[in-house]
């Protein structure tokens, strides 16, 4: 959805979560509220029912998205690319589906087909916005 947006060449794009990256929030925000004309920005915001994970577990579920690069934090300001987070070392994939029961069927046996092909789509695009921010 963020890639959309700055496809429509709007002034400011972001991404990011709203737990554990507070600052970033708070960052993104204020350009998105002070930039001239339109702004997005593009919010993790698990929800506990519908993804199926225990409400105590909220900031990890943010932290291993961002972590396993599923939900990257970037922004897009007058057409310029940012990473705003990479890290250290990227967490599987599977860590981030395991916790959530709306993946339980990919941990099925006969599917372990899926957890692969959604770490190469991960790595994939994670490998297409590093390159877009450098």
């Amino acid at each position: 959805l963020t890639e959309i947006l700055a496809a429509h060449d709007i002034p400011y794009a972001a991404q990011t979560t709203f737990w554990g990256n507070f600052k970033d929030l708070h960052e993104k925000s204020h350009k998105a509220i002070y930039t001239e004309g339109p702004a997005f920005l593009n919010v993790l915001s698990p929800c506990p029912r519908g993804w199926r994970y225990d409400p105590a577990d909220l900031a990890e579920i943010c932290k291993l998205a961002v972590n396993t690069c599923v939900w990257p934090l970037y922004e897009i300001e007058e057409g310029t690319w940012k990473l705003n987070y990479e890290p250290r070392k990227k967490v599987p994939v599977v860590e981030f589906l395991k916790r959530q029961g709306r993946f339980a069927h990919m941990f099925e046996p006969g599917n372990e087909w899926m957890i692969e092909e959604s770490q190469k789509y991960v790595d994939q695009q994670w490998d297409k916005l590093l390159n877009k921010c450098r």
